[in-house]
């Protein structure tokens, strides 16, 4: 029994097709009849030619059996036993074992049908045709040429020989019916389980994409808050340490606001970090690609960083290729954040000797270049076991050297998916102990074929105008307009978000009222017109955009038509589009600038209501 049972395991392993297995049925079953078929050849009186043409295929069968299982994939094992059979064996057989009278037809008849079975449409066409002119050949043949055939003695010998091939055929296509009706049975459960199991991954996955977008939900939500609750305390720090740099004149107090400035920006720009971040892994970070000044982004980089580098005693170098054009066409908050990104790197870990700045470029065509922006320090380098994490999310290289270094860990990989975002690369090449170079090389288009000129040179003419207009304290703001006429309406409710906005505005002259609530906006409304209304968001009970709406629906209607702009903590990807879907003419995010609301103003309030200054 173990013998058959690995004989049969051997033959209808799980490898095969079901086409396969069905040849070795057809074969199995041909190479049982044979030894019956040798006696029954004996014993009906055949003569030694019809013993030896059954002997004849019985190797025959064996040595294809062996064939097609030695090569499993090879078409050419069920040709040979199709034609083999078909237009050799059986011919020969119909003239040495009876001629038509006999079981030969049978057989005959056999081979025509199981090579359907054996060998694709084309070759069984082919096959079948000859076979059947072979048949009616071997008849005609039989009938003009008698002489040609070994007959069997007697008429009872022949109605023995077919009545065996009769049995033998059909225990043969019984048996291979059998097998394939159990073969498609078997892949039919199969199937039917396999969809069960398909079925039930899929409820399994419609469950885990459920739990996701909740988390992912939850996520926002908590990012939200998150982002609403500590920008609102920056933006009363930030505000009133503007306040001081503005008015105060003691050289101590106004190093300790600085300090305060840039601590300020410095968690602002974490939170930012967390942000961007997760805008990204949504996929919804969008690229706004306007006109922009290369020398801008230069400077506003050069006096970010300045500061920093010089509490350090680096020195700090910018240089530039004077040809680049000066007006190009790409996302300008994102090179400038790239930029600062490698700058802040930079400076956090070096602590003595220089960064660099370096700014080229190569040309594509005339309409689109390469920026080059590289960025080079003396810092503590990069060894090579610990640059495949470089651009890993919330990855720290050497936390144990550089736990006393601030960040997210998120700085160079949201680099280098911005970098990417905008079809180009980030390289590095670093030393340790002995600095390192980032390489960021983008694709941007070029606006203006005027060049940039040296950056030194800009930055000198620059400080040397600013000298000649006079002496001013540090931080103080150059007021571009008053608007004493002007009423606007501002509602938050954080007094210190609104005492922000009075102070930051105060040298406006504006008239101000200041609601805290999105109740006691709609009762100044009611009472008086405003030429703008600053709203608040995430309010309790009412929040600013129900306000916004209702202010519209007011009766009265004194300020229907009044240009609402969003102030808010709200900086989420996506929120400057809902504020303005919903009807807001601007939008604002806090911590809020004294530049960004006089600009607010100017872009809002009637022309009539501003003084310009001369």
């Amino acid at each position: 029994m173990k013998f058959l049972k690995k004989f049969f395991g051997y033959f209808f392993r799980d490898e095969l097709s079901i086409r396969h297995k069905l040849v070795n049925v057809i074969l199995g079953s041909a190479l049982l009849v044979q030894i019956p078929g040798i006696i029954v050849t004996i014993v009906v009186g055949t003569g030694l030619s019809g013993v030896i043409m059954q002997f004849v295929m019985a190797l025959f069968i064996c040595s294809i059996l062996f064939m097609t299982n030695r090569y499993p994939d090879s078409p050419v094992p069920p040709i040979i036993i199709a034609t083999g059979a078909n237009l050799i064996a059986f011919p020969i057989m119909y003239f040495a074992c009876g001629g038509y009278a006999t079981g030969i037809v049978i057989w005959m008849l056999f081979g025509s049908i199981f090579t359907w079975l054996l060998v694709g449409v084309r070759a069984s066409i082919i096959i079948s045709a000859i076979n059947f002119v072979l048949f009616t050949g071997c008849l005609h043949i039989e009938k003009a040429y008698p002489q040609y055939v070994k007959y069997l003695e007697n008429r009872n010998d022949e109605i023995m020989d077919t009545s065996i091939a009769f049995v033998f055929v059909t225990v043969i296509f019984g048996l291979i019916f059998k097998y394939q009706t159990f073969a498609y049975e078997k892949q039919a459960k199969a199937l039917k389980e396999n969809d069960e199991k398909l079925r039930k991954l899929n409820d399994e996955l419609a469950e885990a994409n459920a739990r996701l977008e909740s988390a992912s939900a939850a996520k926002s939500s908590f990012l939200a808050n998150m982002s609403h609750e500590i920008r609102t305390p920056i933006n009363a720090v930030l505000g009133m340490d503007e306040m001081i740099l503005r008015e105060c004149s003691d050289s101590h107090i106004l190093e300790y606001a600085n300090d305060i400035d840039s601590a300020g920006h410095q968690l602002l720009s974490l939170v930012n970090d967390i942000l961007d971040f997760s805008k990204i892994e949504s996929g919804k970070m969008e690229l706004h690609p306007v006109e922009y000044e290369l020398f801008s982004v230069m400077n506003d980089c050069y006096n970010m960083i300045y500061m920093r580098a010089k509490r350090k005693d680096l020195t700090f170098i910018v240089e530039n290729d004077e040809n680049i054009p000066a007006f190009l066409y790409g996302d300008e908050v994102r090179i400038r954040q790239i930029i600062m990104n490698l700058l802040t790197n930079a400076v956090k870990y070096t602590k003595d000797g220089s960064v660099r700045l370096s700014i080229g470029y190569e040309r594509i065509d005339n309409d689109s270049i390469r920026l080059v922006i590289s960025v080079k320090d003396t810092g503590i380098g990069i060894s090579e076991e610990n640059r495949k994490y470089l651009f890993d999310s919330f990855k720290r290289i050497d936390e144990r050297s550089n736990r006393n270094i601030e960040g997210t860990g998120l700085g160079l990989s949201i680099t280098r998916k911005f970098t990417e975002m905008m079809g180009g690369t980030i390289e590095v090449e670093s030393e340790l102990y002995e600095g390192s170079t980032f390489t960021v090389t983008i694709p941007q288009k070029v606006a203006d074929n005027a060049t940039i000129g040296r950056f030194d040179d800009r930055l000198n003419r620059k400080s040397e105008n600013s000298a000649e207009d006079g002496s001013r304290k540090k931080g103080e703001k150059i007021e571009k307009f008053t608007a004493p006429h002007a009423r606007i309406l501002v509602v938050d409710d954080v007094k210190m978000n609104l005492n922000v906005v009075r102070l930051l505005l105060k040298n406006t002259l504006v008239q101000m009222d200041l609601a805290a609530s999105g109740e006691e906006c709609l009762k100044y409304t009611r009472m008086k017109h405003y030429d703008l209304i600053l709203m608040d968001h995430m309010m309790p009970i009412m929040d600013g955009i129900e306000a916004f709406h209702r202010i519209r629906e007011q009766a009265d209607g004194l300020n229907c038509d009044t240009p609402t702009v969003a102030l808010t903590a709200n900086a989420l990807v996506g929120a400057q589009e809902m504020y303005l879907e919903e009807g807001f003419a601007s939008y604002l995010s806090k911590p809020v600038k004294s530049a960004d609301l006089e600009a607010c103003l100017l872009r809002h309030l009637p022309e009539d209501r501003i003084v310009r200054d001369e």
